[in-house]
């Protein structure tokens, strides 16, 4: 048997009863020639034993076993370090996907002979009466790979879901330019960083406008945790979005207004959750983070720039007040 066509990475910890419904839709797609590695980080809950259960029955996934709890970006860089396929697609282990979905990604890669494919997906709202779906729609600028500007001012402003699940991505081509991801115990939105750098390097990309992932939102979702959400988590993304704009060679003052919005509305929202879950103190030497940190000050400061108040006054009055805090205290 050749290479598989498409290779699937599933990092798996604590799935709970949405691990069944994934597994399910991977094993019955309607391309049959992939493979599916799960990467079991450590889970307590029996997730493991689920995967072996269909690992038995389905010599298409492969366990990979996490000595420690390495969380989904190095999980998802040792599902690379094996994967066999002409491409590599992500599943996060509570989505699902429709059965057409890989054939019809990859079908539409080898037609355009394109570096990057993806489809639409919808987000899938677990509520006490029962599911909402909403779909997502790219912006229209999105659909061009060769404007690297919208990749800059759109990804660092936050004004584009920067989800990697719903793409595939040639093998050659990650290798090539060594794309992959950052430990997601040191940074928060580590799959925006994957995005933006295999939009940056990326010559084509092909787009398929059927909704063909189901993103679910549920209260124990892992992105909703402030251990990965963290006030320092979220200085490390930043940090790490400011360099690649600098790499990029984007103006300072470029830099600054792409930013500046987010910054303020993510830590806004990080300080919050923190006061909400710890005490007093712990809360504020968490918040301390902030004024310690040049880059969040200094877009903190170009908001409150005369030229800037327009930005300014499309925050919440909640929001301002709590930059002008930081900024004067």
């Amino acid at each position: 048997m050749g290479l598989p066509k498409v290779s699937i990475i599933v990092p798996v910890h604590n799935a709970g009863s949405y691990f069944k419904k994934c597994l399910t839709s991977l094993i019955n797609q309607t391309l049959k020639d992939i493979e599916i590695i799960l990467v079991l980080d450590c889970p307590t809950d029996g997730s493991d034993k689920i995967a072996e259960e269909f690992a038995a029955k389905d010599d298409r996934i492969f366990l990979l076993y996490n000595k420690e709890n390495l969380h989904t970006g190095l999980s998802r860089n040792r599902g690379m370090e094996i994967a066999r396929g002409e491409y590599i697609g992500f599943l996060d282990h509570d989505d699902y996907c429709d059965h057409s979905m890989y054939e019809l990604l990859y079908n539409k890669a080898k037609e355009e002979d394109t570096e990057i494919t993806r489809c639409n997906f919808l987000c899938i709202y677990k509520t006490d009466s029962g599911d909402k779906e909403e779909q997502y729609i790219y912006p229209e600028t999105s659909k061009s790979i060769s404007n690297k500007e919208w990749i800059y001012k759109d990804v660092c402003s936050n004004k584009i879901s920067c989800v990697i699940w719903n793409h595939i991505y040639r093998r050659d081509f990650l290798q090539k330019n060594n794309i992959s991801f950052m430990d997601s115990r040191e940074i928060c939105s580590e799959d925006s960083i994957f995005f933006m750098e295999a939009y940056l390097h990326a010559a084509s990309l092909s787009l398929i406008p059927e909704y063909l992932y189901y993103h679910v939102f549920h209260t124990s979702n892992t992105g909703k945790a402030y251990g990965y959400r963290s006030i320092k988590n979220r200085i490390s993304f930043f940090e790490t979005l400011y360099s690649l704009l600098e790499n990029n060679t984007v103006a300072e003052d470029t830099c600054r207004s792409y930013l500046s919005d987010n910054i303020a509305r993510s830590f806004y929202s990080a300080s919050r959750q923190a006061l909400l879950l710890f005490p007093l103190k712990k809360a504020l030497s968490e918040i301390k983070q902030i004024r310690r940190n040049n880059l969040t000050m200094d877009c903190i400061n170009y908001l409150f720039r005369k030229e800037n108040r327009k930005v300014l006054r499309n925050l919440k009055p909640t929001i301002i007040f709590f930059l002008f805090i930081l900024k004067t205290k």
